[in-house]
């Protein structure tokens, strides 16, 4: 009888979401976000013609990374294409899916502004 609330909590505590971790400044989450980004590597893919310069495709080496900040909540949003590194990968830069998604608290600085 008394392991039935401990399986309970256990089964509530599978539902809730993991506790991110909280950088102390966006200068720290986005060195966080450099980290990942060089751990990654580069990837070769095609990017679509420019009917002014040439009609064919042509490949380039990218990141298998984006980054962007959300200002409005302290964000920093890192989106990994599903793709290996040092692949080329003959698809267009679009065409390639974007599988896994980060993202990097920080803590705003709460500091008054003399406007």
């Amino acid at each position: 009888m008394s392991a039935l609330p401990l399986l309970g909590m256990e089964a509530m505590s599978t539902r809730r979401e993991t506790t991110k971790q909280v950088f102390d400044s966006a200068t720290k989450a986005l060195d966080a976000r450099q980290r990942w980004r060089h751990r990654e590597g580069l990837f070769s893919a095609l990017i679509p013609a420019a009917e002014s310069v040439s009609k064919q495709a042509r490949p380039v080496q990218t990141d298998i990374l984006s980054c962007e900040a959300d200002l409005d909540r302290a964000l920093i949003l890192g989106h990994r294409y599903g793709v290996v590194a040092g692949v080329n990968y003959n698809k267009t830069l679009r065409s390639l899916k974007r599988r896994i998604h980060r993202t990097i608290p920080y803590l705003l600085l709460c500091g008054k502004t003399d406007d």
